[in-house]
């Protein structure tokens, strides 16, 4: 006979203050990077003419953060089980906002407790985040080297071989498993059980590309403002930004890979700007980022809000018209409804 489970004091009490301090770890890691970078948005919205550049950058980052969730999502109704777009749209920004708590893992631990909740598989769950992550990087470093002929030059041919990779698997693209399998033996974890069909893949690769280029334009607009010639900052925009934040993501000891980021979009912010404005570009793409995923995640997480049915309150009775004590009721032969119950 089957023993049913019984949670111990101590764990339900541990999950319940994981669920107080995580939002209030998202909300101090938010704060914190704000704070550190506010007198460099005010030194940049007080610039003359600034403020259309901003807002055109902060709309492309936000859009970009979209076809991110487009990518998860994918693969995530591929994998699993279908989901409504409430749910999974929360599961995401929450997770996507624990990337500003130092550590990868706050991020993956949000979604096995919400998508394990909605009664996804833990399989299920890492085997997404694991492709989702090969997926982003991939793409990242394919568009990469639109930045190259500008930055490095001829002697960066080396920055192609991951967009070869990308292109082999639009062709076949089940060899993505293959590679997550290899990825978990070389972090030394068991291969994902979970496998992608050809059409999930494709369309996670098709939305990661997308979120690459849009998100690009956000660095374009920065740099533009800042006096770099609209053409030529334009591949190295959107090709610096993907191969700086592709490379850096898989820094995992700093919060949203803050410095590594940072330095190589320096590299190729360079080649179209001296070297004070192309540091201002790159401070204020971080903070450019950071305000549209806030605004972004915490217009979805609030928006996604768990619905409580809201109790229907019965009608009153009418009351019964008043009647001379002693008067026969209109038809005797029929009991009122108060007697009968």
């Amino acid at each position: 006979m089957a023993t049913a489970t019984v949670a111990r004091p101590g764990a339900v009490r541990i999950r319940r203050l994981l669920r107080i301090l995580f939002p209030l770890a998202v909300a101090t890691g938010i704060g914190l990077a704000l704070y550190e970078r506010a007198g460099e948005l005010a030194a940049l919205v007080l610039r003359p003419g600034s403020v259309p550049y901003l807002l055109l950058a902060l709309a492309a980052n936000a859009v970009a953060v979209l076809f991110t969730m487009a990518t998860w999502r994918s693969l995530l109704a591929d994998l699993g089980p279908r989901l409504p777009g409430r749910t999974t749209t929360r599961i995401y920004f929450t997770s996507y906002l624990g990337k500003y708590v130092p550590g990868a893992v706050w991020g993956v631990l949000a979604q096995l407790r919400m998508a394990g909740a909605a009664g996804v598989p833990a399989p299920v769950v890492l085997a997404v985040f694991l492709l989702n992550l090969l997926v982003a990087v991939l793409t990242g470093l394919a568009v990469g080297p639109l930045a190259a002929p500008w930055t490095l030059g001829t002697g960066a041919w080396w920055l192609v071989l991951p967009g070869a990779l990308t292109l082999v698997l639009v062709a076949r693209p089940r060899l993505l498993n293959r590679l997550a399998a290899a990825a978990a033996r070389l972090a030394r974890r068991p291969a994902p059980e979970a496998r992608a069909s050809s059409r999930g893949v494709r369309r996670a690769l098709a939305a990661a590309t997308a979120s690459w280029a849009v998100s690009g334009l956000h660095l374009w607009a920065l740099a533009v403002m800042l006096g770099a010639p609209p053409l030529t900052a334009l591949p190295v925009c959107v090709g610096g930004f993907a191969l700086a934040t592709a490379a850096a993501s898989l820094v995992v000891v700093l919060p949203d890979g803050w410095g590594a980021r940072e330095a190589l979009l320096l590299l190729s912010l360079t080649a179209v700007l001296p070297w004070p404005q192309a540091t201002a570009v790159a401070v204020a793409s971080r903070v450019v980022c950071t305000l549209s995923e806030v605004l972004v995640g915490g217009t979805a997480l609030l928006l996604t809000l768990p619905r409580d049915p809201v109790p229907r309150t019965p009608l009153p009775s009418s009351p019964a018209p008043h009647r001379p004590e002693g008067t026969p009721c209109p038809d005797s032969s029929t009991p009122s409804t108060t007697a009968s119950r």
